[in-house]
């Protein structure tokens, strides 16, 4: 017995790694919330690596109160709270009905429609925008394939940069990228995806015409801005405190010491108080909002991120891979690529993939005296990543957009490919050009 749990105990680095990151995606997959599955792999990552339990268990305290964890928890509570609010009254449906009337090219409405659901995180937010998409596509005899694909894809166009995705939160945090840096790196990489789905999912479609269903209504705009004007709070807002907090540093002490998540939680902030008091909210509705499970069970998965990074820095782990990687002459790059793609895959969920991988990569990096290009690095993790959750078939948008049309799986992944590759081609570009930037 001795002898089995000594070479268990000396199992190479990576073996030890590989065998947490499948008992985690194991977990989840037998439906376990991501924060329990995070949080079992921790216990069993320090015990691997020969940390006693006190040591464990302050590791798990001072992470779980550390100021980053109590204020990225806030935040991704607040972006629930947004989202919930606007679905609770239907404000996000008046946007969709507004816009209708915006565009009368029906090939701009069929990608508008998944695009703006997108603007907002929602699990499974494909099947919202999925009606929309039926009606037109039927008129011009698009095939259930081609609906699915239009509205997966471009329902996704934005989850690369976009701020209210608890992925992209998640990544500055645990990276220490400022969030402006992040998004001014990434958000070519939506363009690239918007170009990417005009060729290879609009452009064959040749018969598509102005549709007479679809004319431009007077006042739409005016309706259309109306209704998002939550979001152009949070955007607005956001950037105004970020430009005014530097000047105002020098003039209030206090202000040095501000987290730097404040000015979103502050713009989140304004921005749901405008929906309550917009809409009229009733007291109870709010209450419901707050208390929804979902958002205990964020909170839940952010500590679990944030003990799990504990624990590794705590176990001496990225050491011993740091000695692996270099013995086995193994680049860095092959596993920034490779881990994400796969986790994404397993999981099919931006912030799985983002909280299992990111704290070992980001350490990696640190480890290699590569401080200086974690920027490059990190966006290629998260373009990889992403490409593995677009492909999962365990992506809830996935999995209900097919079912809502009734599409063949396969055939979508026979088209699916074209248009990630292309995203990814320029992912990498990206990378090779913020380090050549960076010298």
């Amino acid at each position: 017995m001795e002898l089995a749990m000594g070479f268990i105990f000396e199992l190479s680095v990576i073996i030890k790694l590989f065998v947490i990151f499948l008992f985690i995606v194991t977990l989840i997959r037998m439906r376990l919330s991501l924060g329990t599955a995070l949080m079992a792999g921790s216990i069993l990552l320090g015990i691997w690596f020969r940390l006693d339990i006190t040591h464990i268990f302050s590791s798990v305290i001072q992470s779980v109160f550390a100021e980053k964890t109590i204020m990225l928890g806030l935040l991704v509570s607040m972006i629930l709270i947004l989202s919930h609010s606007m679905e609770k009254t239907k404000q996000m449906e008046r946007l969709l009905e507004a816009s209708k009337g915006m565009i009368g090219d029906a090939r701009l409405n069929l990608t508008l429609f998944p695009a703006l659901i997108g603007l907002l995180p929602m699990p499974g937010g494909a099947i919202f925008s999925a009606p929309m998409v039926q009606v037109i596509g039927s008129q011009h005899q698009l095939s259930a394939e081609k609906k699915s694909l239009i509205n997966y894809w471009f329902r996704h166009i934005w989850e690369y940069w976009w701020p209210l995705y608890p992925g992209v939160i998640l990544t500055c945090s645990l990276s220490g990228i400022d969030l402006w840096a992040f998004i001014i790196c990434q958000f070519s990489l939506t363009i690239v995806a918007i170009v990417a789905g005009y060729l290879f999912l609009l452009k064959p479609i040749y018969f598509i015409t102005f549709s007479e269903s679809y004319h431009t209504v007077p006042g739409a705009s005016t309706r259309v801005l109306k209704e998002l004007t939550p979001i152009l709070i949070v955007i607005t807002c956001s950037s105004g405190f970020r430009l005014l907090l530097p000047p105002l540093r020098g003039v209030w002490v206090g202000l040095e010491t501000l987290p730097k998540e404040t000015p979103l939680i502050i713009a989140l902030f304004l921005s749901i108080m405008w929906v309550w008091c917009y809409n009229k909210v009733a007291s109870i509705v709010v209450l419901k909002i707050v208390t929804n499970r979902s958002l205990l069970n964020m909170i839940y998965m952010v500590a679990g991120v944030f003990i799990f990074q504990g624990i590794l820095e705590d176990s001496n782990a990225i050491s011993e891979i740091n000695a692996y990687l270099i013995t086995k002459h193994i680049p860095i790059i092959y596993i920034v690529v490779i881990l994400p793609f796969l986790v994404g895959w397993l999981v099919g969920i931006a912030i799985a993939f983002v909280g299992i991988t990111f704290p070992i990569l980001i350490s990696l990096l640190v480890g290699s005296g590569m401080e200086n290009y974690i920027l490059p690095y990190v966006v290629l993790a998260y373009c990889s990543g992403f490409m593995g959750v677009l492909f999962s078939p365990l992506h809830f948008c996935l999995i209900l957009t097919c079912e809502y049309f009734k599409a063949d799986m396969v055939k979508i992944y026979k088209a699916l490919w074209r248009p990630c590759l292309m995203v990814m081609a320029s992912g990498l570009s990206l990378f090779f050009a913020i380090r050549a930037f960076l010298g």
